[in-house]
């Protein structure tokens, strides 16, 4: 049989970037073949460095084989105190919100990979309730659960000795591992608590970088809204929660920030920058450009330039 954790390891983004390319991995047919895996991470070295962030549409469900208590983790760059992860507790990072950690002790966790995907092919499949794409979590916390330590407990021989592992055993473990997530942490659309009702990083700058790439032309709100899986009335209202905005006066006042960058150009026309903006003509470029700045663009050129 073919050692399907040396296919699997180098592939693994979790395993890369924590410095361990070569941890043992077994990717699973579970689920339609949607990439569950499970990986065993053992690192002996202390100050081990920051970890490369990690964002991939998908969780990790780690389970501490050691104490590991001086860290610290990020998520999008803002620091996440962690908490209790002692030996036995199983945690859930949600890897779309570009995780890294900063090591200082050893660590060692047997970990399930379970990209989003998973969970919608098992609710077609009826494993789970159909409605269900996010698993509810504190991040940074840790929980006593010991269903899903005793399953990926049973998964350590086998990541031993990944090339006798039966695949039908490991296909098994994930199946029941990933039910039991759904159904004991599943949520609809459910957002981690650390965010408080806003938008998640991931979704915040996906939202943001699509208005910055359409401003010139029509970017619905239900785009917006599918980008962050969200429903639209959903992303309305957590847009406005995260930046003080309805995403409409967002990509206004985005347009407005591009329109002061071309005005410090005095060989553009004001025409012209309208059209690049997304304004329908220079009149309506004059009218929302003064409603927020206070000054026409002529005016606010000229304070420029003098």
């Amino acid at each position: 049989m073919s050692s399907p954790a040396k296919a699997a390891s180098a592939q693994n983004p979790v395993a890369a970037a924590v410095g361990l390319p070569d941890a043992p991995v077994l990717t699973t047919r579970a689920a339609r073949g949607t990439g569950m895996a499970f990986l065993e991470l053992n690192c002996e070295r202390r100050n081990a460095g920051l970890t490369q962030p990690v964002r991939e549409d998908a969780f990790l469900i780690a389970l501490q084989m050691k104490t590991c208590p001086d860290f610290d983790l990020y998520a999008d760059g803002k620091a996440i105190p962690p908490r209790d992860f002692d030996a036995g507790v199983v945690a859930i990072f949600d890897l779309r919100m570009n995780l890294s950690t900063e090591l200082r002790d050893p660590f060692h966790a047997i970990n399930f990979y379970m990209p989003r995907k998973a969970l919608l092919a098992m609710g077609d499949e009826g494993d789970v309730p159909r409605h269900i794409q996010e698993l509810r979590h504190t991040v940074g916390c840790t929980m006593r659960d010991p269903v899903a330590r005793d399953l990926l407990l049973s998964m350590r021989s086998a990541l031993a000795r990944p090339e006798e592992a039966p695949e039908l055993f490991a296909d098994h473990v994930a199946l029941a591992l990933s039910i039991h997530l759904a159904r004991k942490y599943g949520d609809v659309a459910q957002l981690p608590r650390q965010w408080g009702g806003g938008l998640a990083p991931w979704q915040e700058r996906r939202a943001k970088e699509l208005i910055d790439a359409n401003m010139d032309c029509g970017l619905t709100l239900e785009v917006l809204a599918c980008a962050c899986d969200l429903s639209k009335r959903h992303f309305t209202r957590a847009f406005r929660q995260s930046t003080g905005m309805a995403p409409h006066q967002w990509l206004q006042h985005r347009r407005i920030d591009k329109a002061k960058q071309l005005l410090g150009r005095s060989a553009i026309s004001l025409s012209a920058i309208a059209f690049e903006c997304g304004f329908a003509d220079q009149s309506h470029f004059t009218r929302a450009f003064s409603r927020v700045v206070g000054l026409t663009p002529r005016q606010w050129r000229r304070t420029k330039l003098e």
